[in-house]
């Protein structure tokens, strides 16, 4: 892959560095790292390698800026370089030495900004995972949407990122699910019924409960006792919500590569060897736990159980693995799973968690850390709910559902493309307030519409430009150094900046930096085409102009792309 200009000038200091450090018994070599100047007349690049250096040469970092200058080969697009301060480097370009960027997106194309991940580190990303107890509501989908977009984003960075969803299918809540079922299927034989608290509410139950009965008989069921009934009902109810769970997903266009059933966990006995193991390993204690941290408890009566270690491994107590029935505990199920997540080859995983689960990464990772030894493993983000408003007033609970609106309906009413842009402009550690009718507005105020609406208008100027017969002239003979105006420059900063900032996103965890990239990207663009006339009489500047906004739609398109939304040529 092509070096880009400023990867270009990086290596050539890069490269005098290593030179000057062959010369002395240096353990590690520092990066060089360029970075934009904040002031104008500073130049276009600055870089502060000749600190670090200074100390590992004995010179000062003046001089050592003075030795790496006169030793340097930088791109025929670099004008000059001087010392700043104590040993700054400040770089200025040639006039448009930067803007042959443009032929090199336009030659990449939806490749630009990513790296080959043929050889790129695995990682297992396990999203969503709602229970499978009905729909998924709005705040489930913002972590879809957030954990789809992680995985495009560090697939398109040169990880190797295997999508997951663990289906919560064993456990309590299985059994108020089937029971649920269970009771409406009477009630729809006309038998009198009292639904329970806690039991699950909402009309979803009912279609379930109907769906069974168009295909089985209730006889057959009333037959069975108590025990295999609710099991029964239990994996059918399950199914049901996972057909439904996955029609929310594809909805708005997410795939997983793998649902992974707890259920098999302990029918394949992973949970008790689990347990056997920590038992041989001396990790299980019988043993009794501390009053909750927290909340005044009275006459709290402590029962001996069997404990995990955790605290050996950095969790703040011990946590039991078996109930007093002697039953696994949730966490030992959810341990069980990332031992195999990590027999499976993983070595890095990542969790996207509601905020509400944050007191459980501690042990979590603890755990791992007795049964792999690796570190903050697995890695936890954790995403903050959705208040769903309309014209600021907050949405009504859905029928349906019961308790919270639905994915489906939130999709049904604004898009999949005003869901997916939206939540994902902000931080996921921040609440989000989406507003229905603000996300279906055909504005600047909205931020999808906003976007896409730039990326359409660059397409109406090339459809008016082939209306008017207006070739568009062979990238490789286009001047682009005609590209001076201020508006102009600023874009194709922005455009070089891309790779840089998916780097940075990745890195981090954000992909909301990409929509936040995105809408700036926009605001450039419409900016140039408020100040700069695109199709002219000056055949040399428009053909520059052209392949500018052509470059800005492929930007526009493949960031939109890792955010799943996409990218109209016509509004």
């Amino acid at each position: 892959m092509k070096l880009s200009l400023k990867d270009s000038i990086s290596q050539a200091l890069q490269d005098v560095v290593n030179a000057l450090l062959a010369e002395v018994d240096a353990t590690k070599i520092p990066a060089v790292v360029l970075t934009r100047p904040k002031q104008k007349e500073h130049g276009d690049y600055a870089v502060n390698i000749a600190m670090p250096l200074a100390g590992l040469l004995k010179q000062n970092p003046r001089q050592v800026a003075e030795t790496i200058l006169a030793k340097v080969q930088f791109p025929d697009a670099v004008d000059s370089a001087d010392i700043a301060g104590p040993g700054f480097i400040n770089i200025k370009l040639k006039a448009g030495g930067e803007t042959d960027i443009l032929k090199d997106i336009m030659q990449m194309a939806e490749s630009y900004g990513r790296l080959d991940n043929n050889n790129g580190e695995a990682v297992n990303l396990e999203f969503v995972s709602a229970n499978p107890t009905g729909p998924m509501h709005v705040g489930h989908g913002r972590g879809a949407v957030v954990g789809d977009a992680l995985a495009n984003l560090m697939n398109a960075r040169g990880y190797k990122v295997h999508k997951e969803y663990y289906i919560n299918d064993a456990g309590s809540q299985i059994g108020v699910l089937a029971n649920s079922v269970w009771l409406r299927m009477q009630e729809l034989q006309g038998i009198k019924i009292t639904f329970p608290e806690g039991a699950y509410p909402g009309d979803y139950i009912i279609e379930i409960a109907k769906e069974i009965l168009a295909s089985q008989d209730f006889a057959s069921f009333e037959a069975l006792d108590d025990v295999s009934r609710l099991q029964q009902l239990g994996e059918l109810a399950v199914n049901a919500n996972m057909a439904m769970i996955r029609s929310d997903l594809t909805d708005i266009g997410i795939e997983f590569d793998q649902y992974f059933s707890e259920k098999t966990l302990h029918e394949s006995n992973k949970v008790t060897q689990l347990i056997e193991k920590l038992e041989a390993d001396d990790l299980i204690y019988t043993g009794t736990l501390p009053p909750p941290k927290g909340k005044e408890v009275v006459d709290y009566n402590p029962v001996k159980q069997r404990l995990f270690r955790t605290t050996d491994f950095g969790d703040d107590v011990d946590r039991p693995l078996q109930k007093q029935d002697g039953t696994a505990t949730y966490f030992a199920a959810d341990i069980a799973y990332h031992a195999d997540k990590f027999e499976r080859g993983f070595k890095h995983m990542i969790d996207i968690w509601g905020a509400d689960h944050g007191g459980y990464i501690t042990r979590v990772q603890a755990a791992m850390k007795a049964l792999t030894g690796l570190e903050k493993q697995p890695e936890v983000l954790l995403v903050q709910m959705v208040n769903l408003t309309r014209d600021g007033v907050p949405f009504k609970m859905s029928k349906r559902a019961g308790t919270f609106v639905t994915l489906s309906e939130v999709v049904e009413e604004v898009g999949k493309d005003a869901v997916r842009f939206n939540f994902m402009t902000r931080r996921i550690e921040s609440q989000f307030d989406f507003d229905l009718e603000a996300a279906k507005a055909k504005d600047a105020e909205n931020p999808v519409y906003y976007v896409q609406y730039a990326h359409a208008r660059i397409h109406a100027v090339l459809r008016k430009a082939e209306a008017e017969n207006i070739r568009l002239t062979d990238i490789k003979d286009i001047d682009t150094s005609l590209l001076t105006s201020d508006e102009a420059s600023k874009l194709i900063k922005m455009l070089i900046a891309y790779p840089d900032m998916l780097d940075t996103a990745a890195n981090r965890r954000e992909p909301y930096r990409i929509a936040t990239y995105i809408m700036q990207l926009a605001a450039a663009f419409h900016s140039f085409y408020h100040k700069n006339r695109v199709i002219m009489d000056d055949e040399a500047l428009m053909q520059a102009r052209l392949l500018l906004l052509r470059a800005t739609a492929q930007v526009i398109k493949n960031a939109l792309t890792l955010l799943g939304v996409s990218a109209p040529e016509s509004m």
